[in-house]
């Protein structure tokens, strides 16, 4: 989402405290250009390694408070962190967590934060999210995806390499049980642009249908890669064009990995 003034502060004061071993995840990651649709309100930060997160959540506490910050801890478990960070009024939930090693890519460094999650392990976390809870901001971001970065379909055949306990058409299965919202609950939402739920409705259907089609068409012991272009760009695959030849696969590992040149 568009950052807010807060949370570009916030995560400058703490990016030095950023690794390939604590970064920065969540939607926070996916939506940090203006055009994205709506507004964080929290900062989610993960860590492959349990013992990692409660040094690391103390560490950007007592950065913040350095600086002139409020911060109030809601909950503190040894995998788990939650601290409300308080500036002139305006608020900031950030979490602290383990989180599985196993990505598409690296970590990425970054300017603005340090490190974070790649887009597309960000954008495959986030279809896993829809599929197992019913929050709106999800619906909202997945849809978002599907329109500028990558489609229902391709998160979904990817998906399953991470989560190998699904198959793209019963993860899409699930996703579509949690997509019962009101326009109340889109309206509650922090949106850069008012947003219609019919509207929305409407794409996520053609959306759905379009990645059913995609899931049953890619071969079956492709399921759980990205498809990347000469750019080695993640992209929807195209199955029966030309091109769909020249892409190449790309799967996940502990830690992620960059594609090799071919």
């Amino acid at each position: 989402m568009p950052l807010t003034e807060l949370q570009s502060e916030i995560l400058r004061c703490i990016a030095a405290n950023r690794s390939q071993e604590s970064y920065l995840a969540g939607a926070t990651v996916l939506h940090r250009h203006d055009e994205s649709p709506r507004f964080s309100q929290d900062c989610d930060f993960f860590h492959d390694i349990e013992e990692n997160v409660a040094i690391s959540a103390e560490a950007d506490v007592a950065a913040l408070r350095l600086a002139g910050y409020t911060c109030n801890w809601l909950l503190r478990t040894p995998s788990f962190l939650r601290a409300i960070i308080v500036s002139d009024g305006k608020q900031l939930k950030m979490e602290w967590a383990q989180d599985s090693a196993f990505r598409f890519f690296p970590v990425v460094k970054d300017e603005r934060c340090g490190y974070r999650l790649h887009d597309a392990d960000a954008a495959v976390n986030k279809l896993l999210a829809l599929a197992g809870r019913q929050e709106v901001r999800d619906y909202v971001d997945v849809l978002h995806l599907d329109k500028n970065y990558l489609s229902l379909g391709a998160l979904a055949w990817a998906a399953c390499g991470k989560d190998p306990g699904f198959t793209p058409l019963f993860l899409l299965e699930q996703t579509a049980r949690h997509v019962a919202y009101t326009q109340t609950d889109i309206d509650q939402l922090n949106l850069r642009d008012p947003l219609d739920l019919k509207a929305l409705k409407i794409v996520w259907l053609k959306s759905l249908e379009q990645a059913k089609r995609l899931v049953e068409t890619l071969p079956l012991e492709d399921i759980g890669c990205l498809y990347l272009d000469h750019e080695q760009t993640p992209v929807t695959p195209v199955p029966g064009n030309d091109s769909f030849k020249a892409l190449q696969k790309h799967w996940g590992s502990v830690f992620g990995a960059w594609p090799k040149m071919i």
